[in-house]
């Protein structure tokens, strides 16, 4: 774990250290987001709240996070991840545990549009994707597709432990356990173990002897100093592949949020229990792991446009099994079999996308670009959960904003096809 680690032995290389780092981070992190679908269904017991009022507190988090994601790739630049991803966990530790505090529908904007949001835009998807390229290079896939899957144990191990815990001891003891999970563990883990990047502990990208790395570490790249993020979108806006990016991005905001946010409800509407469909919830992000590093290796090795289309088919084919499952009865098996399609594919696109970004742009302003991306991810996040919420509020079904998932998921296979075909890897 030191600086004295032989840069030539591998399998003792820090990186994989800041790579298992970053995946226990995205875990709790992505559950905690996760956690929303959740916990509205005491909240709507208890204090009778419409999905419509509940979505609108997610679709305000993303929008937050959409707004605070550049800033935060700027402060990344300037001061390096150690002055960035641990403060999420802290502010996203506070989030949780003041759920306990919950009385009102302005408590839950608070806490989950405000300090959740900014804490996701300090340590979530573009930060851990900027944070890959400065230890990794012939292995980035690979390594993309590890880190970014976090997400998928956290959903399987907390989510049930999660509903457990509301079940037995109620939801505000299982905001205030969990909060103080992150706040006691997870932050100091970060504060104390989080490194920079490989050249500040006299490493090499990869791990490799020195030489051997595809890429100059960074302090020897010419565009070394980190620009502002009104500057980095003033200097990208004309290019397209930009612009592309930003198309995909939304389109992965809007799908894989809208079906999270009301998942744990469409399974109970499908008349599953509150722990089965916490099962089905934890295995969705669970197999985001099979996606994120099987197809993070199939986008090293045959094209990271193979690998997004490959990834949105599993996805486009999991939301229609999903809209099938209210008429094959309340039997779980259906339920599993969405969620590892499902969770495989949203995996997978995730690994890809990030690969993508870092093969496009990378160099000093890559966090900002990922966090400007991020704003097309948050407006997707934004539009779809309170848009899925007022339709079922309105036609008591979801069908309507599943459906339009699905022809979402199409139009990425037709991107990866054609708008990729002179920007891939």
């Amino acid at each position: 774990m030191s600086g004295e680690t032989p840069p030539n032995s591998p399998w003792f290389f820090y990186g994989w250290v800041v790579i298992g780092l970053s995946f226990a981070t995205q875990g709790f992190h992505s559950t905690a987001r996760t956690s929303f679908s959740v916990f509205q269904v005491p909240l709507i017991e208890e204090f009778g709240w419409s999905r419509g009022a509940l979505g609108g507190a997610f679709a305000f988090m993303m929008v937050v996070y959409a707004l605070t994601g550049p800033f935060a790739g700027s402060r990344f630049e300037r001061y390096g991840p150690r002055a960035v991803i641990p403060w999420g966990s802290v502010l996203i530790g506070i989030t949780l545990a003041g759920g306990f505090f919950i009385n009102s529908l302005l408590h839950v904007y608070i806490l989950t549009g405000v300090f959740l949001a900014v804490g996701h835009a300090l340590s979530g998807f573009s930060m851990h994707g900027a944070l890959i390229p400065r230890w990794f290079s012939k292995k980035r896939g690979l390594a993309a597709g590890i880190s970014l899957s976090g997400a998928g144990v956290g959903s399987l191990l907390l989510v049930p432990v999660l509903v457990w815990t509301i079940e037995s001891y109620g939801w505000r003891a299982a905001y205030l356990i969990f909060g103080l999970a992150l706040l006691l563990v997870l932050a100091p883990a970060n504060f104390l173990l989080l490194r920079n990047r490989a050249e500040d502990m006299g490493l090499s990208l990869d791990g490799l002897p020195s030489g051997e790395s595809e890429e100059p570490p960074e302090s020897s790249r010419t565009e070394k100093k980190a620009m502002s993020a009104g500057w980095v979108f003033m200097s990208m806006r004309k290019d397209p592949r930009f612009w592309i990016l930003g198309l995909i991005s939304f389109f992965i905001g809007f799908s894989n949020n809208t079906i999270m946010s009301q998942l744990q409800l469409y399974f109970v509407d499908a008349h599953y229990s509150m722990a089965s469909a916490a099962i089905v919830l934890g295995m969705s992000g669970f197999f985001r792991i099979g996606g994120g590093v099987v197809n993070g290796w199939v986008s090293d090795h045959l094209g990271r446009r193979i690998g997004l289309a490959l990834s949105s088919s599993l996805s486009a084919a999991g939301v229609i099994l999903l809209l099938l499952i209210p008429g094959l009865g309340a039997a779980p098996y259906p339920g599993y079999l969405f969620a590892i399609i499902f969770g495989f594919g949203g995996g997978g696109m995730s690994a890809c996308f990030s690969a993508l970004v870092v093969d496009t742009f990378k160099g000093p302003s890559l966090a900002v670009i990922m966090g400007i991306l991020g704003i097309s991810y948050g407006a997707g996040g934004a539009l779809g959960p309170p848009l899925a919420g007022y339709t079922f509020d309105v036609v008591g079904s979801y069908t309507a904003p599943f459906s339009f998932i699905v022809l979402v998921l199409f139009a990425m296979i037709v991107i990866s096809f054609f708008g990729l075909k002179e920007h891939s890897k």
